[in-house]
């Protein structure tokens, strides 16, 4: 029996109704970038992508940056500033950094851009990293 073990919304590339996102750590400089178009199943309002999928976008960013420096983290506080609606087929580039660590927190922040260059969500992000067992 074939036992599916990346089913992941955001990135896991075994989930067919997931965004199958692919992102790329920059380890020079702390940082992921990758690129991506949302289908119309992610729609929010007419012709606009739905701001739970750029957050999720935004936290999946930021959450490979951790993964990338062997940090084991959960999500513990996500802040988005929505600046401007994002369309369905367009092309929109997402890309995220590290900031720092302080004891058991991670911070990163990470933002999406469209075609155009126009910065249509950005987001800031503290990851508490799991105690060792």
């Amino acid at each position: 029996m074939y036992v599916k073990n990346n089913l992941n919304f955001g990135t896991g590339a075994d989930n067919e109704d997931g965004m199958q996102l692919s992102l790329t750590f920059d380890e020079d400089t702390s940082s992921v970038f990758g690129e991506y178009v949302c289908q119309p199943r992610f729609q929010g309002a007419e012709g606009s992508v739905h701001p739970g999928i750029l957050a999720t976008m935004i936290d999946e960013t930021m959450d490979r940056i951790n993964e990338a420096m062997n940090f084991e983290t959960t999500t513990g506080e996500l802040t988005i500033r929505y600046l401007q609606p994002a369309m369905i087929g367009e092309t929109l580039y997402l890309r995220g950094w590290f900031v720092k660590k302080n004891r058991r927190i991670v911070e990163n922040r990470a933002e999406i851009e469209n075609e155009i260059g126009k910065i249509v969500a950005r987001g800031k992000g503290k990851y508490i990293e799991k105690e060792e067992e």
